[in-house]
């Protein structure tokens, strides 16, 4: 170990040691991190540790919640050598110290072969007092990993070095993201050969059959080759996706992110307190000036590297910092916690900003050289106050975890029966500490429930009704903000946990218990909807159950492109019944529904439709395309369910396969959606 690396580790030590004092300070000298999703990875890893590879809960269908299965395998020796509980956060700080030394030595190679000593000293220590890069290696992920095999593979490719390959192929098994940036490298390496003439070099094929590999291993144990938060948390799974809106939002993410943090702006206040969110702290990230070295670098080393043809720095580590930061803003939430997302890249940014510097120095003259010190100075000074700040916002969201998060779990693992399931929408510390069987309402770590979630709390509760009475939660522990499941007769408030002024949680968690008996049966049609004796129902789709859905082939359209719809969960009287209480979810449409039901073809057939009063409606109904039926409902002020025969249908059919269709009759730009909850298919 050479002495520069040595001032390297001590400088990260020292920033380990402030970050853990801000941590026990805000915590009252109690351990925590300040994400709830570091738990998800602990309690994967606890049971990998016991021989339950991907399975959350034992016993039940396995998942891949950890996005990078290999941190989670990281973790594993924490549990073997008898570490458990909260000294695991121990074992995730050391992992996260070691990849910040590992880091910013490999800046420091980079500077150097780059620049020289100047530049690789401004890199690697720019690098260590930048605040969200330290916050995001002490926070418990995988920030520190891939940003480690982004520097190692970026050093690797820029020496020439055959062991390049192997970087990559720990870089694409770090985050999902890294396959974006080893097919980057790839073409890059295919350029760079065919210029020189060379052999290709058969290793480059390593990194995407261990991509491959993992993959195969996810799809055999869990039934689907990709993590679970693909699905909860990427904008194209989104139900009814307009690919020109995503688009646009993508791009105007990314601007934000541009604009925004890296030439600092003043970020957008907000009335909550979730600094973590509100992008108050991109002030703070990095001094100003800092984003116009950059791209004055980037431009130089680009305009040099296409005259040679031949990529080099701004090519790949440009090309790894523009892709990496575009395909982040493909997620829901794209700046959470601080840009986590984005974290793994900023060395990246940070490195031309180091390498410009160095340019000045080293081609400005006087004057170049002076404008160096002294941006190296304001940089630095800067780095130090970005440091300081979020080590004090470390120290506060462990707190908000530590006070809300984790003492839910300690409640739960005192008060609560054994057997106990819980429904929760964070899936970290309550599993891991409260030591009870959860399913995941966000579908992160249970299996099925991700699809739901991104349809909105109809189909969530419709996924929980469907389940087996013996397999439903019989408590739920979540942010009631989260969801719109009502509180009373369903729902009994046991226990509420307040941040007041929460800093990377919502405000309250609450302990509820589920009465599903208290709910009212809405699985038959009610009131003066039933038809005469001899009917009985020979199909039915239920609205906002997916599987239901799936099943009768549904399908809702939208009268706009680009516009949502409303998934609704209500829990209303039934007409006359008005002491008894029905919970249902169900869909507001305003471009019609599509389905397929079986019916005997030899009968006639009548179709029952589950809504609401007090909303207007109107709309026809067609079977195999043909209009059997009108529906025209007044508004109003009353909210009850309606249960109503909408059509006939004769018989003598066809076949038996039948395609229903609800089309809304709009009225000069007044939308008249179809509010429906469910649908019954009845024959004598």
């Amino acid at each position: 170990m050479t002495r520069d690396q040595v001032v390297l580790w001590a400088v990260a030590l020292a920033w380990f040691a402030i970050y853990l004092a801000s941590m026990l300070y805000h915590t009252g000298g109690r351990l925590a991190l300040p994400l709830d999703d570091s738990f998800i990875y602990f309690q994967y890893a606890r049971q990998a540790a016991d021989g339950q590879f991907l399975q959350y809960n034992t016993g039940v269908e396995a998942t891949a919640g950890a996005t990078s299965i290999l941190y989670m395998l990281l973790l594993v020796p924490g549990f073997w050598l008898g570490i458990s509980g909260i000294g695991m956060v121990c074992y995730a700080l050391l992992l996260g110290y070691i990849f910040l030394g590992l880091s910013a030595i490999q800046l420091f190679k980079i500077g150097l072969q780059l620049n020289g000593r100047f530049s690789a000293w401004i890199c690697s220590l720019l690098f260590l007092s930048c605040g969200p890069v330290l916050w995001g290696y002490y926070s418990g992920m995988e920030i520190g990993l891939f940003s480690f095999s982004i520097l190692l593979t970026l050093n690797l490719f820029l020496a020439g070095d055959r062991r390049c390959p192997y970087a990559a192929t720990l870089m694409i098994l770090a985050r999902p993201e890294g396959f974006v940036l080893v097919l980057w490298g790839l073409l890059l390496a295919v350029w760079q050969k065919c210029q020189n003439k060379d052999r290709w070099d058969s290793r480059w094929y390593l990194p995407f059959a261990a991509y491959g590999l993992q993959a195969l291993l996810i799809e055999i144990y869990t039934g689907s080759p990709g993590a679970s938060g693909l699905n909860a948390k990427w904008l194209f799974a989104a139900p009814h996706v307009s690919l020109p809106t995503v688009v646009r939002g993508i791009l105007f993410d990314f601007a934000e992110f541009v604009k925004g943090l890296l030439a600092g702006s003043l970020g957008q206040q907000t009335s909550a307190n979730l600094y973590a969110y509100d992008g108050n702290y991109r002030r703070m990230v990095f001094a100003p000036f800092a984003a116009f070295v950059f791209i004055a670098e980037l431009s130089f080393r680009t305009w040099d590297e296409w005259q040679a043809r031949r990529p080099g720095a701004a090519a790949i580590g440009g090309g790894w910092f523009i892709g990496g930061i575009l395909v982040t803003c493909t997620l829901v939430e794209f700046d959470a916690h601080f840009n986590r997302y984005q974290q793994p890249f900023l060395p990246l940014f940070i490195l031309f900003v180091g390498l410009g510097l160095g340019r000045l120095v080293a081609e400005g003259g006087e004057w170049g050289r002076k404008l160096a010190w002294g941006g190296t100075c304001i940089f630095g000074l800067w780095g130090m106050m970005s440091a300081t700040y979020f080590a004090v916002a470390y120290g506060e969201n462990c707190s908000d975890i530590r006070n809300q998060q984790i003492e839910m779990a300690h409640l739960i693992d005192g008060s609560l029966p054994q057997d106990a399931r819980i429904a929760i929408n964070d899936a970290g510390a309550i599993r891991y500490f409260g030591h009870r069987e959860t399913i995941d309402l966000v579908g992160l770590t249970t299996a099925g429930n991700s699809g739901p979630w991104r349809h909105g709390s109809g189909s969530v509760f419709e996924r929980l009704e469907s389940m087996p009475v013996t397999r439903r939660p019989q408590y739920f522990a979540i942010f009631p903000n989260w969801f719109k499941f009502p509180e009373g007769a369903f729902l009994e408030p046991l226990h509420r946990i307040r941040v007041f002024a929460p800093s990377i949680v919502d405000a309250e968690k609450v302990l509820y218990r589920a009465h599903w008996d208290a709910l009212q049966d809405g699985s038959k049609p009610h009131g003066d909807a039933l038809p005469d004796a001899g009917w009985r129902s020979v199909d039915e789709v239920d609205i906002a159950d997916l599987q239901s859905e799936s099943r009768h082939a549904y399908q809702s359209q939208i009268h706009i492109p680009g516009n949502g719809e409303a998934n609704l969960l209500l829990a209303l009287p039934h007409g006359h019944e008005s002491s008894a209480l029905l919970m249902d979810g169900g869909r507001t449409v305003t471009g019609g529904e599509r389905m397929r039901v079986e019916l005997d073809p030899d009968k006639p057939a009548l179709i029952l439709m589950r809504t609401l009063t007090g909303i207007r409606q109107h709309f026809t109904v067609l079977a195999d395309g043909i209009e059997v039926g009108k529906v025209d409902l007044p508004g109003g002020r009353g909210r009850q369910w309606l249960d109503l025969l909408i059509a006939r249908l004769p018989a003598n059919r066809k076949g038996s396969t039948v395609e229903i269709e609800t089309r809304p009759i709009h009225f000069a730009g007044d939308l008249r959606p179809v509010v429906s909850f469910h649908y019954w298919f009845m024959q004598q």
